[in-house]
């Protein structure tokens, strides 16, 4: 695949998330920024500026640039430390997050795709990775299991379906909308009061 045919993985970070966020971003071309966007760039920024490190054992590279043929996607680990083993070297990815651990899963997605992405590229096995949470100050460990790795591709797949078809979903006020920068533009409280509004105008109207 061409480099504009692939998808960005922080894309299927989205779809889980939110899909009609997804499509939003990645078929309308909308964006909006709020404090918890720029947040996530002032923490990116600074993980991003650090220089390469050396520890005993371990290599650690920032914003490594990833690219799956097979998932269809590109994008950039915020670091990769590779892990010295067996006379050769293990990748393992690590993705920065503003917030502590959500119940949702686009984080542990958006790290599993990572992690096929190194394995494509350098022919390694990476069975784990971890998220580290800015706001608890915690690293997270995340196994790349096989549940994971099906999570990933199908996700990659709808993604490519709402992109290729163009399709943006209608909006459903859900808890993934508090915080959300997109919701002025999504407008989810208005489509959910919607049928409200309509049975008070059929009230009104049938009192005239």
């Amino acid at each position: 695949m061409e480099v504009d045919e692939l998808l960005p993985i922080s894309a299927l970070n989205h779809v889980l998330y939110c899909e009609r966020r997804a499509a939003l971003i990645h078929v309308d071309g909308v964006w909006i920024e709020n404090a918890h966007t720029t947040a996530g760039l002032l923490l990116h920024d600074r993980v991003d500026s650090a220089e390469e490190t050396n520890r005993p054992g371990i290599r650690v590279l920032r914003t490594v640039a990833l690219r799956s043929e097979r998932l269809g996607v590109y994008g950039v680990a915020d670091a990769v430390e590779f892990v010295t083993r067996g006379g050769g070297e293990q990748p393992f990815p690590v993705e920065y997050k503003r917030g502590a651990r959500r119940r949702w899963q686009n984080a542990d997605v958006q790290l599993a795709a990572q992690a096929m992405a190194l394995e494509e590229m350098t022919g390694v096995a990476v069975p784990e990775g971890a998220v580290f949470h800015a706001k608890t100050q915690r690293r997270r460990v995340v196994r790349i299991d096989d549940a994971l790795r099906a999570l990933v591709a199908a996700t990659a797949e709808r993604l490519r379906e709402l992109v290729s078809s163009r399709t943006v979903p209608k909006p459903v006020l859900k808890p993934q909308c508090e915080g959300c920068s997109l919701r002025p533009a999504c407008s989810p409280t208005a489509i959910a009061d919607a049928p409200s509004l309509a049975s008070a105008l059929r009230t009104a109207l049938a009192g005239e």
